[in-house]
């Protein structure tokens, strides 16, 4: 099993005891050795698998709301235009666009 795998099985209390033995072995070591970096990332790791750990659990037992703002009403006019009153309402739009 891999250390991701590994990390994200373990339970909150075995997870916090993880990372602190990381952090443990990473002082121990030389910053220019190449096991620093690969303990760095592993210490990562633990650490957003125990940040995943708490939001899950902080987000678990809540429950979606839903806010009333209110109700709309539609109200829809249609005006019943004879085909004179179209006729000059156009005519009049064409000829106003001249004096603009």
């Amino acid at each position: 099993m891999d250390f991701y795998a590994h990390v994200y099985t373990l339970s909150e209390d075995k997870l916090i005891a993880e990372i602190e033995k990381l952090n443990k072995q990473l002082f121990k070591l030389n910053p220019s050795s190449p096991m620093y970096n690969q303990l760095l990332n592993m210490i990562d790791t633990a650490r957003n698998a125990h940040a995943e750990m708490i939001y899950a659990s902080r987000f678990k037992n809540q429950e979606d709301k839903i806010i009333e703002i209110g109700t709309i009403e539609e109200h829809i006019v249609t005006p019943d235009y004879s085909k004179q009153e179209l006729l000059l309402a156009i005519v009049e739009q064409y000829t106003n666009k001249e004096k603009e």
